[in-house]
């Protein structure tokens, strides 16, 4: 988890994505990595999503190398286990539970959690996971990562759900004590060509990295 977890504490974001065409799928990801992203979130949102990451994963070595693509949206031990059969580099789960956490564990998956109570963290807490996602981040606000995280030294928090894509914005959810934010459809839209999205990716990773 430590090289994961590096990178996404480095690169501040977290594109998340799901599209049923393959081939858009991978015009996605080559403009994410064009526009400087090493960690992309692919989610398990509709009937083509197991064979496009499938897919996506065997090109991954050679068409971007250094990348990391995770699957989020996994809510239970079959799909887990589709998923860490299909080489995912880290699952990420909308909730948690014991049992896949438990199954993480016995089969090397490296799991980021989704969590929204105290009760939650601390489920990650106690098995010794040090990352997870709070989901929906957007009902709890961004004050709560702040109020809970001197229960749980060194964990640490990534956001995901009703979050805009805008500079002030995401820098309020890193200085509440977040070390990266998860982005879906308030920045990867259907209406933007290839190249728009990677240079406002650019963009995006470089005024968050002059803060």
């Amino acid at each position: 988890m430590s090289v994961i977890l590096q990178k996404i504490k480095y690169q501040k974001i977290v594109p998340l994505f799901y599209n049923e065409s393959f081939e858009v799928s991978k015009n996605i990801v080559k403009a994410l990595y064009d526009g400087g992203i090493r960690v992309i979130e692919y989610t398990n949102r509709g009937v083509q999503a197991l064979g496009n990451f499938t897919k996506l994963k065997e090109i991954t070595a050679t068409e971007f190398p250094g990348l990391l693509l995770g699957i989020g949206t996994v809510k239970n031990i079959k799909e887990m286990d589709d998923y860490a059969n299909a080489k995912a580099d880290f699952i990420i789960t909308p909730v948690i539970s014991e049992e896949l956490v438990k199954h993480s564990v016995k089969k090397n998956i490296k799991l980021i959690p989704g969590c929204f109570t105290p009760s939650d963290v601390n489920m990650a807490y106690q098995n010794e996971l040090r990352l997870v996602k709070i989901f929906p981040a957007g009902a709890l606000g961004k004050d709560y990562i702040k109020s809970i995280q001197p229960v749980f030294p060194g964990m640490n928090f990534m956001p995901t759900g009703g979050i805009n894509a805008d500079v002030d914005g995401i820098i309020e959810w890193l200085n509440g004590g977040a070390i990266a934010v998860g982005l879906g459809s308030s920045l990867i839209r259907t209406d933007f060509t290839a190249e728009q999205l990677t240079e406002k990716f650019q963009n995006l990773l470089q005024q968050l990295n002059q803060n």
